[in-house]
C-alpha cells in the first residue's frame, strides 16, 4: 500500500488544476461567487457547537437568527438549515408528515432520498407516472388530471412532487396545490433545483409561495452554497415545527460544518442583496448561449416554446439550465461529454441518452459559454448527423408497466432477502430499487413483484447498454426478499 500517496486529493488536484469551464453543481463554480473573506477562511470555520457559534439542533443565537433570515428571504413561515443535503430535508419530511401506513402520492422520478425518506417513515406510496418527453428522452412533471383521478381513488394523506427536475422543467405547482387542498392532503415538495426561483420573476413560480407544506432546496446547486448546505422551508398552519425540529434532530449529526452554514447564511444575504441583477445576467447569459448552442446542426435546446401549458406537467421551465437534445448527432451522449472534457475544457452535469444537461448559475462567465459553444461545435462536426431517433421504444414499455406493489418500501427495506440470478427473480418481491437510466424513472421499486415482462425489459435494457442503478449494475443478480 503506497502511504505517501493521497488518492483522493491527487485527483481532485488534477482536476481543479485541469481549469475547466464548469457545467455542473455547486453554483459557486470553484468559488467564484464566495465571499472573499470566507473562502480564505473555510478551515478556521471548522468550528464546534461553542457558546459563541449556537448549536443546529436546538439554536438560540446566531443559527437561530440566521434561519429567520432565510425564511423572510424566501417569504414562507419557518425555515430550517440543512448540512446534509436535501437529502435530510426530504427524509425530515416524510418523519414530520407521514405515519406508518399513510397513503401518499409520489412523483415516479423522485430522487433516492425520497424513497429513504418512504423507508424510515412507514407511508405507503401511490406512484404517479410523469409527463415523458421522447425528444429529449427525459421525465418532466405531473400532469395535474392524472393527479386529480389519483386522489379520486385513493384518499391520500400528501402528494410528494418534485420542483423542478433535474432538468429545470416544473409541473403547474398551483395547480398541483389546489387538489392537495381540495382533497385535504398536504403538498411535500422536493424543490432542490429550486433555490433561486423566489428571486427572479422570470423563473418558475416557487413551491414554498404557492401552498406547499413543505420544500426542501439545495442552497449548493444553484447558488453560492458549499456542497451539503440545504434548506426545509415549512408552512407551520400545515406541518408542526417541533415534529420538523425533531425529526432533523434524528438524523442531522451533532457535528455539524460551521462553513456550511455560514455559506447559507452568506447565500441568503447574497440574493436579497444582489440576487436578482445576478440573476438577470445568468439568464441574459443562458439565452444568448442556448440560441448559439441550437443553431449547431444536429443540436436541439429545451426552450419556452416547448412548454405544454398549465395544468400539464411541463408548465414552466427554469432557462438557467441548458438541455441539449443530441440525438441528431451520430454519436452517444457519453462519447459528446468525454470529447468535450478532453478537448475542449468543458464539464457538463452529465449525459444521457439523447441529452446532455449543462447547469449554468450566477458563478459562470461569458468565457464559460464560448467555450461551451465552440466545443459542442467541434464535437458537432467530428461526429457528424443522423435522423433523431425521437425516443425508445424500451422506454414507452417502461413507462406502460404498472408493477404491483404487495409491501411498503419499509417492509421490503426489513424483511429477509436474498440475491438471485435475474431469471429466478421472477414472481419474487423485490428488495432494491432497479433504476434504467434513461429515464431515470425506477422500473421496480422495493416491496414490487418483478414480473417476466420486467425481467425482460431489464435483459433488453441491458443488451441495449443502458447503464443500470442497482446492487449490481450488470443484474447478474439482484436481490429479492425472501
Amino acid at each position: 500500500m503506497k502511504h505517501t500517496t493521497a488518492p483522493l486529493c491527487d485527483a481532485l488536484r488534477r482536476f481543479v488544476e485541469r481549469e475547466q469551464a464548469p457545467f455542473y453543481s455547486p453554483g459557486h463554480k470553484g468559488g467564484r461567487t464566495l465571499d472573499p473573506w470566507f473562502r480564505a477562511n473555510i478551515a478556521a470555520l471548522d468550528l464546534n457547537n461553542l457558546p459563541d457559534t449556537d448549536t443546529l439542533h436546538c439554536p438560540e443565537g446566531p443559527i437561530l437568527e440566521a434561519e429567520r433570515l432565510i425564511a423572510d428571504a424566501w417569504r414562507v413561515g419557518q425555515s430550517f438549515m440543512l448540512v446534509q443535503g436535501s437529502t435530510s430535508g426530504n427524509i425530515a419530511m416524510a418523519l414530520a408528515a407521514l405515519k406508518p401506513g399513510d397513503p401518499v402520492l409520489v412523483q415516479r422520478n423522485a430522487h433516492k432520498s425520497v424513497v429513504a425518506g418512504l423507508i424510515q417513515s412507514g407511508a405507503s406510496p401511490i406512484w404517479l407516472w410523469p409527463r415523458w418527453d421522447g425528444v429529449f428522452g427525459v421525465a418532466h412533471g405531473l400532469d395535474a388530471p392524472r393527479v386529480e383521478a389519483a386522489f379520486a381513488e385513493t384518499p391520500a394523506k400528501a402528494l410528494w412532487v418534485l420542483h423542478p427536475t433535474y432538468f429545470g422543467t416544473t409541473a403547474d405547482i398551483a395547480a398541483l396545490a389546489s387538489a392537495c387542498d381540495r382533497h385535504g392532503a398536504l403538498l411535500l415538495v422536493d424543490g432542490a433545483h429550486s433555490p433561486h426561483f423566489a428571486f427572479h420573476p422570470e423563473l418558475p413560480r416557487p413551491a414554498e409561495q404557492s401552498g406547499a407544506a413543505a420544500t426542501v432546496q439545495s442552497v449548493h446547486k444553484i447558488i453560492s452554497g458549499l456542497s451539503q448546505a440545504a434548506v426545509l422551508h415549512i408552512d407551520p398552519a400545515k406541518l408542526d415545527p417541533a415534529a420538523v425540529r425533531r425529526a432533523l434532530q434524528l438524523i442531522q449529526t451533532t457535528s455539524p460544518h460551521f462553513a456550511i452554514m455560514s455559506s447559507i447564511d452568506l447565500a441568503r444575504r447574497q440574493m436579497m442583496l444582489d440576487g436578482r441583477l445576478l440573476l438577470d445576467q445568468t439568464l441574459d447569459r443562458a439565452r444568448r448561449t442556448a440560441r448559439r448552442l441550437a443553431a449547431i446542426p444536429g443540436l436541439q435546446v429545451l426552450r419556452p416554446e416547448h412548454l405544454a401549458g398549465a395544468g400539464t406537467g411541463l408548465h414552466q421551465l427554469d432557462e438557467t439550465k441548458l438541455l441539449v437534445g443530441v440525438s441528431g448527432l451520430a454519436r452517444d451522449a457519453r462519447a459528446i461529454v468525454a470529447r468535450l472534457n478532453r478537448d475542449h475544457g468543458v464539464q457538463p452535469e452529465l449525459g444521457g441518452t439523447g441529452h446532455v444537461l449543462c447547469i449554468t448559475t450566477i458563478g459562470n462567465t461569458e468565457r464559460d459559454m464560448d467555450r461551451l459553444v465552440a466545443g459542442f461545435a467541434e464535437v458537432a462536426d467530428h461526429a457528424g448527423r443522423r435522423d433523431a431517433a425521437g425516443g425508445s421504444a424500451l422506454i414507452e414499455d417502461i413507462l406502460a408497466v404498472p408493477p404491483e406493489m404487495v409491501l411498503t418500501p419499509r417492509e421490503a427495506f426489513f424483511a429477509p432477502d436474498e440475491a438471485v440470478p435475474l431469471a429466478d427473480a421472477v414472481g419474487r418481491i423485490a428488495a432494491e430499487a432497479i433504476t434504467p437510466y434513461p429515464p431515470g424513472i425506477p422500473l421496480l421499486m422495493p416491496g414490487e413483484r418483478l414480473t417476466r415482462t420486467i425481467a425482460g425489459l431489464l435483459r433488453a435494457l441491458l443488451d441495449a447498454g443502458t447503464p443500470i442503478s442497482a446492487s449490481d449494475p450488470q443484474l447478474n443478480q439482484v436481490r429479492v426478499v425472501r
